[in-house]
C-alpha cells in the first residue's frame, strides 16, 4: 500500500498535512463534498464577468433563448417563458426597463413587442 497525503484546511485557516497509509471513507467523503461545493460554485458564476448571475442577467438570459435569431419578439412569449421558470411579472418588468436603459432593446408604445436593437 502507498502513503497517502492529505491536505485539509482547519477551521483557524491554518494548512495542515499528515501522512496515512490508506485512505478511510470519510477523507473520500469529504473529497467528494468539495468537489461538488467546487462545481455547484462555478455552475453559479457567469463565464464573462467571474461574478455570480443576479435574475435579471438570468431573465435577460431566458429573453435572448426566447428571441433566437429574431430581433422582434412578443412581449406575451417573453412573459410566459420567464413566468413559467418562476420568475414574477414585476422581476421581468424591472430587467426590460434596465436592459433599455442601456439601449440593448425597444418596447413599443403598447409594450406588446420587444426590439432588439
Amino acid at each position: 500500500m502507498r502513503a497517502f497525503c492529505t491536505v485539509y484546511v482547519e477551521p483557524d485557516q491554518k494548512i495542515k498535512t499528515h501522512r496515512e497509509v490508506g485512505v478511510e471513507k470519510e477523507d473520500v467523503n469529504e473529497a467528494m463534498r468539495l468537489m461538488e461545493m467546487s462545481k455547484d460554485s462555478l455552475n453559479h458564476m457567469d463565464d464573462r464577468t467571474g461574478r455570480p448571475q443576479t435574475v435579471t442577467d438570468k431573465i435577460f438570459t431566458l429573453i435572448r433563448e426566447v428571441a433566437g435569431d429574431n430581433k422582434v419578439v412578443q412581449m406575451s412569449d417573453i412573459l410566459e417563458r420567464c413566468t413559467s421558470k418562476g420568475y414574477k411579472p414585476d422581476q421581468v418588468t424591472e430587467c426590460l426597463e434596465e436592459y433599455e436603459e442601456l439601449n440593448v432593446w425597444q418596447q413599443n408604445q403598447a409594450r406588446t413587442r420587444l426590439t432588439f436593437v
